[in-house]
């Protein structure tokens, strides 16, 4: 969904005369921690699938939950940026869901294939199946997303709102003039 999102923000910002030249004047602090929570993330996503053991059975979950909270502290390092408060409380609704399940963001079966079910009952991925014992049921992937053309999407609240921040981020980098991050600072006082 947040492919979508950027290519949407993108259209929409060129059509009403934003400069995609701006998004490059972009500044990001620490961005750095964003490629290593990917990292993270695809490590544990990685060995879920293929069944390998990351150590404790503790291991993955920590190093999910924590790949979020690396991505928290990026997007709290940049809060003075458009949109990023929204990025930041979907990523903060996200990370909540996840840590209080056991480090897997639970998704609603009844929008899943029957194979996505049993991978999810083996304990393969990230991700898994919504029950009476989840907490936090409400801010889980719980919503599907079906248009045609694209790809069938089960997301969060907390997606959600990353999406909106991600769309207001993109729009109005394209859209405003270049401001330096001492101006950021002055206008936040």
């Amino acid at each position: 969904m947040l492919i979508e999102t950027l290519i949407l923000a993108l259209l929409v910002s060129l059509i009403s005369g934003g400069k995609m030249s701006r998004l490059g004047e972009l500044v990001l602090r620490e961005f750095w921690l964003v490629p290593l929570a990917l990292l993270i993330q695809s490590g544990v996503y990685w060995a879920a699938v293929r069944g390998i053991g990351l150590g404790p059975s503790w291991t993955g979950p920590v190093l999910d939950t924590m790949s979020c909270f690396l991505l928290l502290i990026f997007t709290l390092r940049n809060r003075l940026l458009p949109g990023m408060s929204w990025i930041s409380l979907g990523i903060l609704l996200n990370t909540l869901v996840i840590g209080m399940n056991g480090g897997v963001m639970p998704v609603d079966p009844s929008f899943l294939p029957e194979a996505s079910r049993i991978a999810l009952l083996a304990g393969q991925g990230t991700h898994g199946l919504m029950t009476s014992l989840t907490q936090l049921g409400s801010l889980a992937d719980r919503f599907y997303l079906d248009i045609p053309g694209l790809q069938k999407q089960v997301f969060s609240v907390g997606d959600l709102v990353i999406n909106i921040g991600t769309f207001l981020l993109v729009f109005k980098t394209m859209k405003s003039k270049a401001v330096s991050e001492d101006e950021l600072i002055k206008r936040s006082n």
